[in-house]
């Protein structure tokens, strides 16, 4: 592919901006919507870093675990991973002292090596701990900070964090840097035909490769990397047999396990079923989780309030439940859909079952107001609406568009 036809795997400029080839910058923070490729540019980053002379000891720290960490402790896990990616267990016993002097121990040796050769500390999925200020207190005071006041170990940070920082030092040196699509509208078509012909060079001149990127995209919604992983299994299974089964198929071999390895990983049960059936409403709260829960899972209805209330709040910050009346913009709808399109095409009663349960929850709710009502209306309109998608499952269409 030419490199004037930039993809979502393009993101030169970006990476000689972070890199530097003149002024270094000693914090970054990369931040953008879901999806949009914060995780992939700090590997390219990596990758660019590792390659130059003298080359860059690099530290990734993925941060995504620390939201089935009870807050309490999530110092003492950073504190743990870290030394695990900087190799430093044998030299550091994070158990038999104080945290803080066993990260002054990390920061002194990272500084010293710094003074060799460039050391780069990249940390992804910070959106998960986004609200635990006790945590970020605690980093600014005991890496960040001491990190930014010494000038010698580059800090990156892929993912929502505390802006602007409390301390001066931190704030000094801080870099914000918002991640956007690329060619929007096409990047990810782009991606998706990059990796097509790459699995199968036959699809370069035929004509049904439309077909094909259409079909990926469907089921990823636009997710990049559900999207590759898509396009190299349809690559490998092109031309396809009878769609329909193909459909199930792929969804089934792909999505789902894409689904359970990446969307919901770390999530423990019943959470993960509880997100499947919220995959077809279209909002809701505490109340209306309860009740439409009553007719899908009645034992897990049974569960008291403090369960939902602390639950949604965590899996909110972990942006796998969507609050489209608080982050109304598609892409941080991307999760959703896909788990909703996946239950519909799979499990196509279970899905019929969800929406009329919706309906059912709605007019419940509708029949608490007095008769024409507004409020009232509006609910009856919802349900409505879940009653026709039921309508509209029987009659899709399960060919490609060309």
């Amino acid at each position: 592919m030419p490199a004037s036809e930039p993809t979502f795997q393009n993101r030169e400029k970006e990476v000689q901006q972070i890199c530097g080839n003149g002024e270094q910058v000693v914090l970054w923070n990369i931040y953008g919507e879901m999806g949009i490729g914060k995780s992939r540019l700090l590997t390219q980053v990596a990758h660019e870093l590792e390659s130059r002379s003298p080359r860059a000891r690099v530290l990734q720290v993925d941060m995504a675990g620390l939201a089935q960490v009870d807050r309490p402790v999530r110092s003492e896990r950073i504190l743990g991973d870290l030394l695990e990616v900087a190799q430093m267990q044998d030299r550091v016993n994070g158990q038999a002292q104080d945290l803080a002097a066993v990260m002054g121990q990390v920061i002194a040796e990272l500084s010293a090596e710094a003074r060799t050769r460039p050391v780069v500390l990249m940390f992804d999925t910070t959106e998960v701990v986004q609200e635990d200020m006790d945590f970020w207190s605690w980093m600014e005071e005991n890496l960040v900070g001491p990190l930014a006041a010494e000038g010698k170990v580059q800090q990156i940070f892929a993912g929502r964090v505390p802006v602007p920082w409390r301390r001066f030092e931190v704030r000094r040196v801080l870099r914000p840097y918002q991640l956007g699509p690329l060619e929007e509208g096409t990047a990810l078509a782009n991606l998706v035909k990059e990796v097509l012909v790459e699995e199968n060079p036959r699809l370069r001149e035929d004509a049904t490769l439309g077909d094909a990127v259409a079909l990926i995209l469907e089921f990823s919604f636009g997710h990049p990397a559900l999207s590759q992983e898509l396009a190299a299994y349809v690559a490998r299974r092109w031309p396809l047999p009878d769609i329909q089964s193909f459909r199930q198929e792929l969804c089934h071999e792909v999505v789902k396990l894409f689904i359970d390895d990446s969307l919901f990983k770390g999530i423990a049960p019943p959470w993960t079923r509880i997100l499947e059936w919220t995959s077809i409403l279209d909002w809701f709260d505490v109340t209306i989780l309860q009740r439409y829960l009553q007719h899908l899972e009645p034992s897990i209805a049974q569960e008291p309030d403090h369960f939902f209330i602390s639950g949604l709040d965590r899996l909110r910050f972990l942006n796998t439940v969507v609050w489209r009346e608080m982050r109304g913009d598609r892409l941080h709808g991307i999760i959703r859909d896909i788990v909703r399109h996946c239950l519909e095409v799979m499990e196509p009663e279970r899905y019929k079952e969800g929406c009329l349960a919706a309906a059912t929850t709605m007019d419940a709710v509708a029949d608490e107001f007095p008769a024409d009502n507004l409020e009232a209306n509006k609910y009856r309109a919802e349900a409505e609406r879940y009653r026709q998608r039921v309508q509209e499952e029987g009659a899709h269409d399960f060919s490609i568009a060309g």
